[in-house]
């Protein structure tokens, strides 16, 4: 049978931050069924409803564009899909827009995050200015050091908000936590921080669709 993809972004902040990725398809497949939407399972023996999350958000960050994709059986109006969606969502996550597919996961090259707390940021962007920026970075060889410099790209600050790019993607994802946690091995822990992934983007920096 014909389905017809469809995506979904949404906002994930507030007490929903502190939802899994796992735990996060669980609450999506409940808004689907509450919704009432017609949306396609696998097939076999243990059939599921297809999600496919672009790029998994950290525990704990806050993502105010995140990306979802699903395959209706029928072809229904986006804004009632998005409508029926959130309406069927915790209160923490808003579906803000809906949405044909545009550009496949493997498109996803960069991320942009806010950083605000009780810092100096401007310390902060001279610790990001350095010739280089070490520290240890966990991968499935085991952990490793990994100079961030080149891979930093700061985008402005004012006085406890830092903004900034990072590669992201399926093959190689720099966290905002690594970069905070070679700070604080120099400067000491940082207090009320609150990470936010902003936008998604392309390898030429269009915004992911």
């Amino acid at each position: 049978m014909p389905t017809v993809n469809t995506r979904v972004f949404f906002s994930k902040v507030g007490r929903a931050k502190y939802i899994s990725h796992l735990d996060l398809y669980g609450v999506f497949q409940r808004a689907v069924r509450i919704a009432e939407l017609p949306a396609w399972y696998t097939e076999g023996l243990s059939p599921r409803l297809y999600l496919q999350f672009m790029l998994p958000l950290s525990l704990g960050q806050e993502g105010l564009r995140e990306t979802v994709d699903m395959r209706l059986l029928k072809d229904i109006p986006f804004e009632e899909t998005k409508e029926r969606l959130s309406n069927a969502l915790p209160l923490d996550i808003r579906v803000t827009d809906v949405s044909a597919p545009i550009m496949k996961n493997t498109d996803i090259a960069f991320a942009e995050y806010e950083i605000t707390g009780n810092f100096d940021s401007n310390k902060l962007c001279e610790f990001c200015g350095r010739p280089s920026v070490v520290t240890e970075k966990k991968t499935k060889k085991g952990i490793s050091e990994i100079d961030l410099k080149p891979y930093i790209t700061l985008l402005g600050s004012d006085d406890g908000i830092f903004r900034i790019k990072l590669p992201a993607g399926n093959d190689f994802n720099i966290n905002p936590t690594l970069l905070l946690g070679a700070y604080e091995k120099e400067y000491g822990k940082l207090n009320g921080i609150k990470i936010t992934r902003t936008r998604i983007l392309d390898s030429t920096g269009e915004v992911f669709r």
